[in-house]
């Protein structure tokens, strides 16, 4: 028995030499070291241009979502002149990252890019790129494409005698056309008129002509069109908008898909000048 007291004894005494030499039974821990500093997350969503802030209450919005083709419109294909102020959120830069008519339609660019932004304080355009957005994955080669501007309603005149007023609307900005499938990288526009009846209120004409994949010069007429509202007619789905402080002469923002000979629909938004 003595025997066995002494071996536990020695057992004990070589394990309280062993913790006191590895620092265990005890004592203070050594303080944790500090971490050094880290630089800040990168942004989610970076921005290409820029644009005055657009000032009204409520905002005209136009929307071509990737989603969209030339004959069949989706639930984010927008022309609207009512959406809440509050409710559409812009970057520093002036690029729209979300919109929506109420707080329960609300979608927006989560990651990636917004390019092509510019515009003049009247309106701002943009496109989602190269990200996720609410609409789903949107790839380098494709864009959900924005306008967002002061909206003004051209009311006819409906004097008897009153002379036809008919302005001519040339292009001064313009997104990127894109290809709805993302095979083939964003293109230009090359050129886009219209022409505005002022007297009635109407759209009387408006030409496309785009550049992307192996169209050089792809294009589109639309003749007689309602304005403020999505329609299709002659083969282009299109958005459109009146913009501006002018009922004399207002921007047109017109938002399209419309198909090409060998690169499919594409889409993209131009703001005329109505003169």
């Amino acid at each position: 028995m003595q025997k066995t007291k002494l071996i536990l004894s020695t057992i004990s005494a070589a394990t309280l030499l062993t913790l006191a030499a590895c620092g265990g039974g005890g004592g203070d821990a050594p303080a944790a070291q500090q971490p050094g500093n880290t630089p800040p997350p990168a942004p989610v969503i970076t921005v290409q241009g820029s644009a005055p802030a657009v000032s009204a209450d409520p905002l005209a919005v136009v929307f071509v979502p990737h989603t969209e083709t030339s004959t069949r419109p989706v639930l984010q294909s927008i022309s609207h002149a009512a959406f809440p102020a509050s409710l559409q959120k812009a970057t520093a830069e002036g690029a729209y990252t979300k919109l929506g008519i109420d707080a329960n339609s609300l979608f927006g660019l989560n990651t990636g890019k917004v390019v092509d932004v510019s515009g003049n304080g009247d309106y701002a355009i943009g496109r989602w790129t190269d990200g996720s957005s609410d609409l789903g994955q949107v790839s380098v080669n494709q864009g959900d494409h924005f306008a967002v501007g002061k909206p003004v309603k051209l009311v006819p005149d409906l004097t008897v005698g009153a002379p036809d007023i008919k302005l001519n609307c040339t292009a001064v900005a313009s997104t990127s056309p894109t290809a709805t499938s993302g095979n083939f990288a964003p293109g230009k526009l090359n050129a886009a008129t219209a022409v505005l009846d002022l007297t009635f209120a109407a759209l009387e004409k408006f030409t496309l002509d785009v550049a992307i994949g192996g169209d050089a010069h792809a294009t589109a007429t639309v003749v007689g069109s309602i304005l403020n509202g999505v329609f299709i007619s002659n083969g282009v789905l299109h958005h459109v908008q009146t913009l501006g402080t002018s009922q004399t002469q207002p921007y047109l923002a017109i938002g399209y898909t419309m198909p090409t000979p060998s690169s499919g629909d594409v889409s993209g938004v131009v703001i005329l000048k109505c003169q």
